[in-house]
């Protein structure tokens, strides 16, 4: 009898204990829940608001449309349909939200409020490209998170868009030596990766990927002690298996040297500028070891010509021109969506002369062009033969409008003529043979034997 009396007087105790337990529990829900809720009844001013921001981040508030509070995920403050620029507008967004997420510990302190993290989300955001280098300052010297999300980002020049971001995140994170921004989003339809990296007093680092198409990059630069503006760097850059590295020196624009690109067709070194003013453009000269243009030839009317595959979004937007000396001569420019090619020389002795121009790339796209060969049919003599046409890269079709030899011009019937001996004795099976020294060389001569 005495046994099962201590065994329940045990049981009550727990009991009792429980009881405590949850009446603790119970009191701490109730004292958190007053405390993270509290907040929602002061009246948090636009003014303090813009104020803050303004002080603590540089970020002015052109328009709050509503002030809410949330607790979850965590306690914050929720502006929208806000207007906001970063630092007198070197970062503008419209009609985008802001969370505030609000500091726990000073959670009550709605006079002069404090927050561990901005989350800036939706909205459209526009960055001129000349002020790049402005905003990464401006990352470099915030001290407070920033995070933006589902923002699309526009870049632009001297008022006109360059290229879109849709769908961007952008994460800032500060540690005490280390500043890192991640931005993730949609360029051209295909997945990005950016990261840069700030470390205090050593080199810095960005990370560049588009893995759809094959695109990484790894680029490390110097932190400037002087106000010259300068920036010095080594720029790995990998592209559907092509491999670049050169070094670059970014003032105003970018002067680029000891540059090389390798692949298993191409080994060349390169050197030239990129200009951002008054528009993006390269200029690039490029002096080849190795060219096997043979092999790289239908490597590239399959990617950019093929009716399967186009990716022609990226060489649309590039301006400028690519120039090239030792084993051939010419220059490659890019114009408005056009690609020219003018005064190539080409050829063991560089005797045969062809402009180009390549169009329509929205479409099959089609290659005009004009050639000249000196041919020799004498010792001392040669003749100077001039043939001109299109050529269609999708379906590997040659068509010849215009043929002379020595200015005197021949008839339709001849110039049909001679573009069917041409597809019959050069072409055969393959238009790669168009590179084939040996058969042009034949067939030029045909013209005056």
């Amino acid at each position: 009898m005495i046994k099962r009396l201590n065994i329940l007087n045990s049981i009550f105790k727990k009991i009792n204990i429980l009881k405590h337990v949850l009446y603790l529990l119970i009191l701490f829900i109730i004292t958190l829940s007053i405390y993270l809720s509290t907040p929602k009844l002061f009246n948090y001013s636009n003014e303090l608001l813009i104020r803050n921001l303004k002080q603590n981040n540089n970020i002015e508030i052109q328009n709050i449309s509503s002030i809410n509070y949330k607790i979850f995920p965590t306690p914050r403050l929720r502006l929208s349909g806000i207007d906001l620029s970063i630092k007198g507008g070197i970062l503008k967004i419209d009609g985008g939200e802001i969370d505030i997420i609000l500091s726990i510990k000073n959670i009550l302190n709605y006079k002069k409020f404090y927050y561990n993290k901005l989350l800036i989300k939706n909205g459209l955001s526009t960055i001129d490209i000349k002020d790049i280098n402005k905003i990464f300052n401006y990352i470099k010297k915030n001290d407070q998170k920033l995070k933006f999300k589902k923002n699309k980002i526009i870049i632009t020049q001297n008022d006109k868009r360059i290229f879109e971001i849709e769908n961007s995140f952008i994460d800032v994170n500060i540690y005490k030596n280390q500043k890192k921004l991640i931005l993730k989003g949609v360029f051209l339809n295909h997945k990005i990766f950016f990261l840069l990296d700030i470390k205090k007093g050593e080199k810095n680092n960005i990370i560049f990927k588009i893995p759809e198409l094959d695109i990484i990059s790894d680029i490390s630069f110097e932190n400037r002690k002087d106000n010259l503006g300068l920036i010095k760097g080594l720029i790995n850059f990998e592209v559907f298996n092509n491999f670049f590295q050169f070094n670059f020196i970014k003032d105003e624009n970018i002067k680029i040297n000891k540059g090389f690109i390798r692949n298993k067709y191409i080994n060349s070194s390169f050197e030239g500028d990129v200009y951002f003013k008054p528009s993006f453009l390269l200029e690039l000269n490029f002096e080849p070891k190795i060219f096997k243009i043979q092999k790289l030839f239908p490597v590239i009317q399959r990617k950019y010509f093929s009716n399967e595959n186009r990716d022609l979004e990226l060489i649309k937007k590039i301006n400028g021109s690519l120039n090239f000396e030792s084993k051939f001569e010419g220059s490659m420019k890019f114009e408005n969506g056009e690609i020219l090619l003018k005064n190539f020389k080409v050829g063991k002795n560089k005797n045969i002369f062809f402009d180009a121009k390549i169009s329509d790339l929205e479409n099959k796209a089609k290659i005009q062009f004009n050639l000249i060969k000196m041919v020799q049919y004498k010792k001392t003599l040669s003749k100077e033969l001039n043939i001109s046409g299109f050529f269609f890269p999708s379906s590997s079709k040659f068509f010849f409008k215009k043929i002379s030899l020595d200015k005197k011009f021949f008839s339709d019937v001849e110039i049909k003529k001679h573009e069917k001996q041409f597809i019959e004795e050069v072409i055969l099976d393959s238009v790669n043979n168009i590179f084939d020294e040996l058969k042009l060389n034949k067939y030029f001569n045909n013209f005056v034997n």
